[in-house]
């Protein structure tokens, strides 16, 4: 078997963000073959991170966990793991340690980009800008001599980095826009996605809501929330309070009184409140305060919030806990100022409208191309 190749179609896949299929080839071919242990080790890191974009973040944790128990300590394999953990836990002392011994150790400049580009989303994270820019301009002078995906998270990082930490959104918009053309020449929607989210943060932050509404169009083109569940839910809470989200699949069956989430039938006849509570919001499509949450609810009594608002949030964490991916962070029943919305409707009902940002999705590219 040609792992070389399989690890190349996977990470293809991975970029088209068709992240369920990365873990099913995974599984498929670590199961049935007997890869060396740096095949597996790439293999299941690209599944780590396909789980992390699914929002399965337990899952995609248990993997790299996985990675640490039969690899050699100070081992390459074991240190990029680790690192990646111990990111993923915002242990980021510990992140930052591991992933400085791995840049001293790397024999590569693809291997040292690679541990560079980690730190510095550590000292993102740790809002340690100086430390940032002088490792954005020590990878700056490397990037010709490294992958194109390495490149292309350079770029983003240069947009964030410019955009957060010195307020200068026209080269952040010049690094996005630079991601976004170069990724469209591979059908890289990953990137596309992520550099679409940005510049779409960026005119929130100006503003300026007519091209932060081209930006959102455009993003709906591209992301799918069946297979891109956390950017879904960083999307949906950062421009809730504009009454924007995007729809996850959804179906309410009335008769037998039952939801179906990502094509999962859920019952729910002997859970009227609950029931009641989503037929509400999934019929308004859009935010629905507490004071007519209550009222459907509980018609016989008046309003109060000190004894109805405990009740609406113990509906809302029950709720979570039978149709969120993870509970924590949730894509479907999102809660604001406003009250509390459902992000799904029926898809079969909007093929209209998929159809039409289908349409749009070529003109995009070629606008961002000149």
């Amino acid at each position: 078997m040609d792992w070389d190749q399989t690890i190349s179609e996977v990470k293809e896949l991975f970029y088209q963000c068709r992240f369920k299929q990365v873990v099913a080839m995974v599984d498929l071919h670590c199961e049935k073959s007997s890869p060396s242990l740096d095949h597996y080790f790439m293999m299941q890191m690209r599944k780590s991170m396909a789980l992390f974009e699914m929002h399965r973040v337990t899952e995609s944790r248990a993997v790299l966990r996985d990675l640490t128990q039969f690899q050699q300590k100070q081992s390459d394999v074991y240190l990029y793991a680790t690192a990646r953990l111990a990111y993923a836990d915002q242990e980021y002392e510990m992140a930052e340690r591991l992933f400085k011994i791995l840049a001293d150790k790397s024999e590569t400049v693809k291997d040292y980009f690679q541990a560079v580009l980690g730190l510095t989303n550590v000292y993102y994270s740790l809002k340690k800008p100086q430390d940032i820019d002088r490792l954005i301009s020590e990878m700056e002078e490397l990037e010709d001599l490294v992958n194109l995906d390495q490149k292309l998270s350079l770029y983003l990082v240069r947009a964030n980095v410019s955009h957060v930490f010195h307020q200068d959104a026209n080269l952040s918009k010049k690094y996005l826009q630079l991601c976004i053309r170069e990724a469209a020449a591979q059908n890289w929607h990953y990137f596309i996605i992520k550099a679409l989210y940005s510049q779409a943060c960026i005119y929130k932050d100006l503003g300026k809501f007519d091209s932060l509404e081209t930006s959102l169009d455009f993003l709906h083109c591209y992301l799918n929330p069946e297979e891109c569940i956390y950017l879904t839910y960083l999307v949906n809470e950062k421009f809730k309070d504009l009454d924007y989200s995007l729809s996850y699949s959804m179906q309410m069956d009335p008769d037998l009184r039952r939801i179906c989430v990502q094509e999962k039938w859920i019952a729910l006849h002997d859970k009227p409140l609950i029931y009641d509570f989503l037929e509400l919001l999934y019929s308004r499509g859009t935010f629905v305060g507490k004071h007519e949450i209550a009222s459907r609810l509980w018609p016989e009594e008046e309003y109060k919030p000190r004894t109805h608002d405990p009740r609406i949030f113990d509906l809302a964490r029950r709720i979570r806990a039978l149709i969120e991916p993870y509970e924590n962070q949730p894509v479907c029943l999102l809660s604001g100022r406003q009250g509390y919305k459902l992000a799904g409707k029926d898809q079969t009902s909007t093929v209209t409208k998929i159809d039409k940002d289908m349409e749009r999705r070529p003109m995009y590219e070629r606008r961002e191309s000149v």
